[in-house]
């Protein structure tokens, strides 16, 4: 299994998203699902998580431990982590809730208007139950986050049929050949606010993509960081009504910051989503650990 090293450590600083904005494979490490354990565990893996509302950190007695030894190899992995102002949280917290995806659309099938309506749902789905954890904590300002997406980039437009009123529409490819939306309109490599040179203005801004790659067809897997998620467009589309795309919360969980657990796991912690195959939702523990990361941006960020 790979791990992801240094959590990339290159991550998305201003400078290093604008040295490197279109390459493929710049950030992103492999995060593979045990198909075998997801199934070992069925029994196990359904809805049952209850996660306690918090306002200030009080973590369970059971947890402190594992979540000290959780940031201690955090800081290890991510040195330089809490200068990366391109968090989720980040976006969050300066958009005011409003997230704006762009889908890079790496396949040979056809994107239905029905598909496009769905994955708007899914995604704000997911992303709100990442909210849900870090509303009312330390004065999280943010109780409901509003996903969009407002861009689809493909090989060739016919790929995208039905209305595609309120969408930009990107035919252009990255150096590896996959389709991606134009870096002008990407947050992340305009930090400083200054989005002049996108087409659309700051309104057709997007925070983050979804990337939907035919390469990861029938994996059980994908990459995450704060540039987005990139899915099996086979998994995402057959999984884009379920209550928990576990997937896409493990790799949404990178993009605020938290760690994969391939190769140890914290005392005392045997099941929470960011420890891919062990749960098939968040947890209290992944919650805390979200938390914990917010507490030292808000302190770093002066919120």
């Amino acid at each position: 299994m790979v791990k992801i090293n240094s959590i990339l450590a290159a991550s998305a600083l201003g400078l290093s998203v604008l040295a490197h904005p279109t390459i493929k494979h710049n950030n992103r490490s492999f995060c593979p699902v045990e198909e075998r354990d997801v199934l070992r565990r069925g029994d196990t893996l359904t809805s049952r998580a209850t996660i306690p509302k918090a306002t200030t950190w009080n973590p369970p007695s059971n947890m402190v431990t594992a979540l000290n030894q959780v940031w201690s190899q955090t800081m290890k992995e991510n040195p330089d982590g809490l200068k990366d102002k391109n968090w989720i949280t980040d976006q969050l917290v300066a958009n005011n809730g409003n997230i704006n995806y762009c889908v890079r659309w790496n396949h040979k099938g056809k994107s239905t208007a029905a598909d496009r309506a769905s994955t708007v749902t899914a995604l704000q789905r997911s992303l709100q139950k990442w909210v849900d954890v870090l509303a009312g904590f330390e004065g999280f300002p943010i109780t409901k986050a509003n996903v969009k997406v407002v861009g689809y980039a493909v090989k060739d437009k016919s790929l995208i049929q039905g209305d595609t009123s309120g969408l930009d529409i990107y035919t252009t490819v990255d150096g590896d050949g996959v389709p991606e939306c134009d870096v002008r309109c990407y947050r992340g490599a305009h930090l400083d606010g200054n989005l002049n040179e996108c087409p659309g203005g700051k309104d057709r801004r997007y925070d983050i993509s979804l990337w939907l790659d035919e390469s990861l067809e029938g994996q059980m897997g994908g990459y995450g960081y704060n540039w987005g998620q990139e899915l099996g467009p086979d998994y995402f589309l057959q999984n884009v009504k379920s209550d928990n795309i576990h997937i896409l919360l493990h790799e949404m969980g990178h993009g605020f910051g938290l760690l994969d657990f391939y190769d140890w796991v914290p005392s005392g912690q045997t099941s929470f989503v960011m420890m891919a195959g062990s749960a098939m939702e968040i947890t209290e523990f992944d919650a805390w650990m979200l938390r914990d990361w917010y507490r030292k941006l808000k302190v770093q960020r002066g919120w």
